[in-house]
């Protein structure tokens, strides 16, 4: 019998620290995915806060293969829509939903996102009326109308739409992102970083947060 020498087994560091990052990014990416609500509809809403904007359509997509006149998930499928650049989808998930509700305010404010995307400020703004005649406190229909008027170089009332809007719903993650770079373009820089702080505290993760970061530093 041949009795071969022991010799001990060693694994390198890197290589125990690299399946310890593959260990903990699987219970996390776990964890994640058990805190996700099983309905569709409240999922979609999750993925949406969390910037997935293609999960968020597919929860949306389910939760109206269900229930076609939901429509509260046909403007959340919408704004994923237009997040994922898909403006027709978009519209014609806006206009379902004032088709089956004619009163429903969020509708028109899709409507408008759209518009505003396709740079027809004219009608964006002829649909927040329509909303804002259904429901003068919709803090989202005073933010796509600041949105208007930053484009249209009306800072002053960019600003006071963005106000408004934050009067209404002061965890307005983009009002805040918005109505900072109103303020860094009229030089008020500490109302800007006041602004800029508030959105990354409320949006880290947003595809935004790095320009907000880099924006902050100058600013600082």
């Amino acid at each position: 019998m041949i009795v071969l020498p022991w010799k001990p087994f060693r694994i390198s560091l890197r290589l125990v620290l690299m399946l310890c990052l593959v260990l903990v990014m699987g219970m996390y990416l776990a964890a994640l995915a058990q805190d996700l609500p099983d309905n569709p509809y409240e999922r979609g809403l999750v993925l949406l806060k969390q910037f997935k904007y293609g999960e968020a359509k597919a929860s949306f997509d389910q939760a109206l293969s269900k229930d076609p006149n939901h429509v509260d998930a046909l403007y959340h499928r919408g704004r994923a829509q237009v997040a994922l650049e898909q403006l027709d989808p978009a519209m014609s998930d806006f206009d379902r939903a004032v088709q089956i509700n004619a009163e429903f305010a969020p509708g028109y404010v899709g409507k408008a996102m759209v518009a505003i995307a396709r740079k027809d400020f004219g009608s964006a703004m002829a649909h927040i009326d329509k909303a804002q005649s259904l429901e003068p406190e919709n803090a989202e229909a005073f933010y796509q109308k600041g949105i208007v008027l930053g484009y249209q170089k009306n800072t002053d009332g960019a600003i006071n739409s963005l106000k408004r809007c934050l009067e209404i719903q002061p965890d307005h993650a983009y009002a805040h992102y918005q109505i900072g770079l109103a303020y860094n373009q009229i030089r008020r820089v500490d109302l800007a970083i006041e602004h800029l702080d508030k959105f990354l505290h409320l949006a880290p993760e947003a595809p935004e947060a790095d320009q907000a970061r880099r924006l902050l530093s100058n600013l600082r």
